[in-house]
């Protein structure tokens, strides 16, 4: 049996692969999701390593989608991909296709990306940090701030859930200093400037990125609320969203960023946005947030504390690897990245 590696863009083959390789997605892989996803994303458009069979119907066996990202390492834009939906077909798993599969997505020359990252599930970290020499850059650095009992202590036991109370009072927003972002415009782009670590790598949060992710992603409304200063500059801004998943109901802050100086404002844009989730019946609520980050701070002073492992929801595992020579080797030192939920592909 001969099997074909390519890379190629999405269009209806690939729409095709995932109605038939992932059957139970649901509302998560529609096909204005994809689209968004993979046509519209202001960094560039999506690729698929792609694994074909010699039969029939040549029908694809096995992908991996490539999410193009823009990576701020620190003052140099570079073209890279995430890696996510790696899938195989469960006719053809144990013939060597995820590794034929990962290294057609690690050939520079193949797509011009430079560096290859994401967060591999638990069956595919062993092979890409394996045979596909991806560096562990560890687990995503998890932060969460308790809102109700009873979501904690049923992991510790079932019956423990019943005493469910509310840790977090009513608070009294001052709506007038709280400004709702419709669309993000150019005062993003300098909070973003001004508020990531200036030699670090992260995904260019730039205000055409933004838009996309999180104005015009569809079938998934965010809250985008805003602290601007008296000249009407954006000093800081917060994005949440309540979903239930995981056995409760979960506010994911999916970012919290803020000029150096409104570490104060910012903490307390996080508190406002955390009461009103838990007026819309969240039991917690969780960000990522790397131990060396700006906005730390402002989290501590909103509540959040690091995460244990135990009580995690799920092990979201973290991994980089450099395509070419030239990228300077911080993209594999953990210490050196920043990420927020904003770079998850499934909230």
């Amino acid at each position: 049996m001969t099997i074909r590696y390519t890379i190629r863009p999405f269009g209806p083959d690939i729409e095709a692969a995932y109605e038939r390789l992932f059957p139970h997605s649901g509302a998560e892989k529609t096909a204005r999701q994809l689209s968004w996803r993979f046509e519209s994303n202001p960094h560039g458009p999506g690729l698929f390593a792609v694994a074909q069979a010699d039969r029939p119907d040549d029908s694809i066996i096995g992908m991996i989608a490539l999410v193009a990202t823009r990576l701020n390492i620190g003052e140099s834009l570079v073209p890279a991909y995430q890696a996510i939906d790696t899938v195989v077909d469960p006719a053809y798993r144990g013939r060597g296709v995820f590794v034929g599969l990962g290294k057609v997505a690690q050939d520079a020359a193949l797509h011009g990306g430079r560096i290859l990252w994401g967060f591999p599930n638990a069956n595919a970290a062993p092979g890409w940090f394996g045979r596909l020499g991806w560096t562990n850059l560890g687990t995503v650095p998890f932060m969460v701030r308790p809102l109700r009992t009873g979501y904690f202590l049923r992991k510790l036991h079932p019956a423990l859930g019943k005493v469910d109370l509310s840790l977090i009072g009513v608070r009294r927003v001052a709506r007038a200093m709280h400004h709702d972002i419709e669309r993000f415009d150019h005062g993003a782009d300098d909070l973003w400037q001004t508020s990531r670590t200036p030699a670090g790598v992260a995904v260019e949060r730039s205000s055409d990125w933004l838009n996309w992710r999180l104005i015009d992603k569809p079938g998934t409304a965010y809250r985008n609320v805003a602290l601007r200063d008296d000249t009407d500059r954006l000093e800081a801004f917060v994005s949440t969203c309540v979903l239930d998943k995981h056995g409760g109901r979960i506010c994911y802050v999916m970012e919290a960023m803020g000029a150096p100086s409104a570490t104060l404002g910012l903490a307390r844009l996080l508190r406002d946005e955390v009461a009103e989730a838990a007026r819309q019946g969240a039991d917690a609520a969780l960000a990522w947030c790397p131990n060396f980050a700006p906005n730390r701070a402002a989290y501590r002073r909103a509540g959040f504390l690091p995460l244990p492992e135990r009580l995690r929801p799920v092990a979201i595992n973290f991994g980089a690897r450099r395509l070419t020579g030239e990228i300077a080797p911080e993209v594999e030192d953990v210490s050196q990245w920043y990420v927020s939920y904003l770079d998850s592909d499934t909230v």
